[in-house]
């Protein structure tokens, strides 16, 4: 299946939790451009969920930044700070359809497993796109007293 040049939809999604960095600008331009060459959409994401340390002023430095490098959305910003509820009504169906559990390991504990994982067996664990270890999905099976 094809798609129509309106349905080719590339998008930036920083968080403005800091000044734009030469890896989120090249990552926008590389996204505006592909765009642009296709016909399609250009779409800024703002992943703001992080309310302490995302700011309307390092919103506005990052709008400002995007501007001055030419690259102009398609459409206004889409702020996830103003869709909790539907983010909450998809975890609600998710949990209803079985499909989520929780998961109580650290980030540090993901690694230090994955860690302990190549060195016992030999050979990599798998990773995330950034190289960050996946999961390993311990938790999954913890009965309701467990979890609690």
């Amino acid at each position: 299946m094809s798609l129509s040049p309106a349905q080719r939809v590339f998008r930036f999604a920083p968080s403005p939790n800091g000044r734009l960095h030469l890896g989120h600008a090249y990552s926008a331009c590389l996204n505006h451009d592909r765009a642009r060459e296709v016909g399609g959409q250009f779409l800024l994401r703002l992943e703001d969920i992080d309310l302490a340390r995302c700011t309307p002023e390092l919103e506005a430095s990052l709008l400002s930044d995007l501007a001055w490098l030419g690259l102009t959305p398609d459409a206004p910003p889409r702020r996830q700070s103003e869709h909790f509820a539907d983010y909450e009504a998809a975890i609600v169906a998710l949990r209803d359809a079985g499909l989520v559990y929780p998961a109580f390991m650290t980030r540090g504990e993901v690694k230090g497993f994955a860690a302990l994982h190549e060195e016992r067996e030999g050979r990599p664990w798998p990773r995330d796109p950034d190289g960050a270890p996946i999961y390993p999905g311990l938790d999954r099976d913890l009965t309701p007293i467990e979890r609690r």
